[in-house]
């Protein structure tokens, strides 16, 4: 992978952001590129920036020359990756410090639980250029933040810190040490029982018509499970379960 530095440690995938460019601007390529390195979809994943940033945003240039039915393409292809990040079964965490601006912005929300660096500035500056998010930006802030506080970030292309963001939902933690605090989530993550990550995140994270009769369904097929046995046995042996023995 060109422009990404990757690293495994046991079911971890920890992946940064190494462009030429030290605001590391997102391509689609880049983007779909992290997607087939994440396509092991029981890994636990740790993404972050080098240099300094998370990521800018996409590279302005770009944008001079691009025609509608490009642009509709560029979209979408954007939106696959995200819908994968937020969709896949393992949780994605985002290491985030510097600027997280634009598609760099969308992929902090396209990941499932996000540290950053105090120093962080972020936001969807998009509507300044005469454009607007097209990575599914609108629609995740405005899931974590409501739609009256979206609106006015999105439509006043207002950029924030990490304790704004922090205040509003958008990130989960703050810490000096972002990306050695993100691998020690995805470290606790690891120790959890697979399925019942998988489940939940399924439940919180994507689109069905009855999420009720769903999570029973879960519920169920749980009990079929090797980790489901261990976790009751643990505790009443009064001692700590060991999952993913497999």
């Amino acid at each position: 992978m060109e422009y990404l530095k990757v690293s495994e440690k046991g079911r971890i995938t920890d992946i940064q952001l190494n462009l030429p460019n030290p605001a590391n601007p997102l391509t689609v390529d880049v983007l779909e590129e992290i997607q087939e390195v994440l396509k092991d979809e029981m890994k636990i994943a740790v993404i972050s920036g080098m240099n300094k940033a998370f990521s800018a945003g996409a590279n302005i240039k770009v944008f001079v020359d691009l025609e509608p039915k490009t642009a509709y393409e560029f979209s979408r292809r954007g939106q696959d990756v995200m819908n994968f990040l937020a969709e896949r079964k393992m949780p994605v965490i985002a290491a985030i410090h510097g600027y997280a601006l634009g598609g760099g912005m969308e992929l902090a929300l396209a990941c499932d639980y996000r540290i950053a660096h105090p120093n962080t500035i972020m936001g969807l500056p998009e509507i300044t250029l005469g454009i607007l998010p097209g990575f599914a930006g609108t629609q995740r802030l405005r899931h974590l933040v409501g739609e009256t506080k979206a609106f006015e970030l999105a439509t006043m292309g207002k950029k924030f810190g990490a304790e704004d963001a922090f205040k509003w939902g958008i990130l989960n933690e703050i810490s000096e040490t972002y990306h050695e605090r993100a691998m020690e989530v995805a470290l606790q993550y690891e120790k959890l029982p697979k399925e019942s990550l998988a489940y939940i995140k399924n439940l919180m994270r994507t689109k069905h018509d009855d999420l009720f009769t769903l999570e029973m369904e879960y519920f169920g097929r749980i009990f079929e499970t090797a980790n489901q046995k261990e976790g009751v046995k643990a505790f009443l042996e009064k001692r700590e379960a060991k999952f993913n023995k497999e």
